[in-house]
């Protein structure tokens, strides 16, 4: 049987209701079904998330042992990936949609327009993720591969505390990791 999705506030008023108000299963189902069916407003504002609870998603909720699994908490501003076969989204939620699907507009440069995603396909994103896609999109805003340093390019070597013009050649593979852009060479005012 496939869990049914809820959200976190849904989760914390079925848990006020049977534990902290002592209501019983069957109250909120009755109740819940009168606001559904007569259009009660038993919930008034403090329930209204259970709008777009099904009846039967609520009974099961109700009287069914782990039949139900949390949507994780997400807000603007978070780091996300979406990844199915070859498709993956990894960007900045931008604006949260809390209509019956629960979506979220990601950011992500690679498409034209923000990808709306389901939030139940979506995942946090690591701290290394998210430091990785930054770097990524960095070096694309340069039109470069990550870590193509340019001869020309100014540096600042965060070992030892300088700052390099990148010679003819390029720079040393093994030092790369300790090397930070300070200025493009086409970006550069002095050529």
């Amino acid at each position: 049987m496939e869990k049914v999705k809820l959200t976190q506030e849904q989760e914390n008023c079925i848990h006020e209701l049977l534990n902290n108000q002592g209501r019983s299963p069957k109250y909120v189902l009755v109740t819940h079904i009168e606001c559904t069916f007569f259009k009660s407003d038993a919930w008034a504002e403090k329930f209204k998330c259970f709008n777009n609870l099904s009846v039967d998603d609520m009974a099961k909720v109700l009287y069914t042992p782990n039949s139900y699994e949390v949507i994780p908490q997400y807000k603007v501003g978070d780091w996300v990936i979406f990844e199915y076969k070859a498709v993956r989204v990894i960007g900045e939620i931008l604006e949260i949609e809390t209509d019956e699907f629960f979506t979220a507009k990601v950011d992500d440069p690679k498409y034209q327009v923000p990808q709306n995603i389901a939030l139940s396909k979506l995942r946090h994103a690591t701290p290394e993720e998210i430091q990785q896609e930054k770097k990524r999109r960095f070096w694309d805003k340069l039109g470069r591969e990550v870590d193509e340093w340019k001869e020309g390019d100014i540096v600042f070597n965060e070992s030892t505390k300088q700052m390099y013009q990148v010679p003819i050649g390029g720079l040393i593979a093994a030092k790369v990791v300790s090397f930070k852009l300070i200025c493009p060479v086409e970006q550069r005012l002095d050529k």
